[in-house]
Formats: C-alpha cells, sequence, structure tokens
C-alpha cells in the first residue's frame, strides 16, 4: 500500500515538472537570428551608387547665341567697313579751313545750300557750263553790260530780301565780289560771298551738275 502511494507521489512529482517544462518553452520569446545591421562609419565600405551615365541622366545641351557685335564700340570692327557715304564725309579741315574775313566756310556754305538759298555762279560761262553748283544761277557783274536783258531775268527770279551766295574760284578771284556789289546796287540786302572756290566744293563731293541751267 506504501509502495502504491510512494509511485503515485513521484508520478505527480514527474507531471509537475513536465507541465511546468511545457508552459515555459511556450511562453519563453524566440531567439531573433538575424545578423545585426552594419552601422555606417569610417569604416563603412559600402560603395556609393554612382548615377549612371545615360541620356535620361545627361542634361539638355543649352545652344549659346552668336554675340552680337556692335560696330559702334567694338574695337574689331574695320571702319573700312563703315557705309560709303560715312566714310566719304569731308574732313573737318576740309569744311571749316580758313577763308578771307566776312566769307563763308565750306562748311557755312553748305549748311546754307541745305537750306534752299539761291546760288550764283560768277565764273565764265563756259566754267559754268563745264560744271557748277547744283540750282546756281549763272550772273557774272559783266552780263549787266553785255546781257542786260538776260542779267535782269535772273535778278527777276530772285526778291530782293533772299539770301544770296555768290562763288567763284575761290583764292584771289574777284569775280564773285563784283557781282555782289552789282546787286547791292539793284537792292538786295542779303549777300554772302564764299570763301572757297568751287573746286573745294568738287572736292567735297557736294552736289553739282552741268550745262546752261540751274
Amino acid at each position: 500500500m506504501r509502495l502504491i502511494q510512494t509511485c503515485s507521489g513521484l508520478l505527480s512529482i514527474i507531471g509537475a515538472a513536465f507541465l511546468f517544462a511545457t508552459v515555459h518553452a511556450m511562453t519563453r520569446q524566440p531567439v531573433d537570428l538575424t545578423p545585426p545591421p552594419i552601422k555606417a562609419g569610417a569604416g563603412d565600405v559600402t560603395p556609393r551608387v554612382q548615377p549612371s551615365n545615360t541620356p535620361d541622366n545627361t542634361p539638355d545641351e543649352v545652344e549659346t547665341p552668336d554675340p552680337v557685335v556692335d560696330p559702334l564700340v567694338d574695337p574689331l570692327v574695320n571702319p573700312a567697313d563703315e557705309p560709303a557715304e560715312q566714310a566719304d564725309l569731308p574732313s573737318d579741315a576740309m569744311l571749316d579751313a580758313p577763308v578771307p574775313e566776312g566769307t563763308l566756310t565750306l562748311r557755312e556754305s553748305y549748311s546754307l545750300f541745305k537750306q534752299d538759298v539761291y546760288f550764283i555762279d560768277a565764273r565764265h560761262e563756259h566754267e559754268y557750263e563745264a560744271g557748277h553748283i547744283e540750282y546756281a544761277f549763272w550772273l557774272p557783274s559783266t552780263l549787266f553790260d553785255t546781257d542786260s536783258d538776260r542779267a535782269f531775268a535772273v535778278v527777276d527770279s530772285m526778291p530782293p530780301d533772299a539770301t544770296v551766295v555768290i562763288y567763284c574760284v575761290g583764292g584771289d578771284c574777284d569775280a564773285s565780289k563784283n557781282t555782289a556789289r552789282r546787286l547791292s546796287q539793284i537792292g538786295f540786302t542779303d549777300l554772302r560771298i564764299m570763301g572757297v572756290g568751287y573746286g573745294d566744293w568738287v572736292e567735297a563731293g557736294f552736289p553739282i551738275t552741268e550745262g546752261s541751267e540751274p
């Protein structure tokens, strides 16, 4: 009887221990077998991912426009490339060349020409026909004596208060002064003498014409 009780006690103890072990195993947290992450630092040897050298990653090429050259400021522009009408203008030395006192410089004469004042050529007739300032009348002082009708036909085409510029060959030529004296006697009040000659006007490239009429 005692033996049966002893065996029963041992079985109870063994069963309790087995039950405890089973419950403990069921409640215990599983072991994490995943390896720990590698910390970045000085010893990090993980290669950086470089951007792929493909057309998708290549920036679009931007066309650079050709530089605009300003011929007025760019030192590489050749003055010979300037417009002919600008390059052919007479120099200041020619336009403002000294003239006898009381007479007009070439610049002043051309300025009056552009204002449509009257011009008179006092040279010989053959010189006038060969070439004269555009719109100029031929009226030497001697014409009043040799052909007064022709002389006064020119006089009558100009009002007495008009500005009149008279020229000849320049230099020591007095023909323009003599014509001015005749016109002054008739009543003209604004008479100007061109201090340079017709040749200077031609050299400057100013307007001329040929023939026996203005």
